[in-house]
């Protein structure tokens, strides 16, 4: 089972009313951390920072959905498949 922690990490000035907002996303497989990764954002002066919700969401999401798409090729069988064919071929 997955399990995502988000944080926010830092705010960064950039230039007069621009700064970079930094959220970390913490993705564990059962326990052991699967996936460490910043997602940053652009925020200008009077902005709302809810209303970069959406922005971080989206980037977030793209990170697991490609962590699960690597999960399901690394656990197939015709990867186990692959692996047990080169071995099979080697000659030593």
């Amino acid at each position: 089972m997955l399990t995502a922690i988000v944080t926010k990490k830092s705010v960064k000035y950039v230039q007069k009313n621009l700064h970079s907002i930094t959220f970390n996303l913490s993705l564990s497989e059962g326990g052991t951390e699967v996936l460490k990764q910043d997602f940053s954002c652009e925020y200008r002066a009077g902005e709302n920072p809810a209303q970069k919700d959406s922005e971080i969401k989206e980037k977030i999401q793209e990170a697991i959905d490609r962590y699960k798409t690597e999960q399901q090729i690394f656990n197939s069988a015709a990867l186990d498949n692959a692996v047990n064919n080169i071995a099979g071929g080697i000659s030593l």
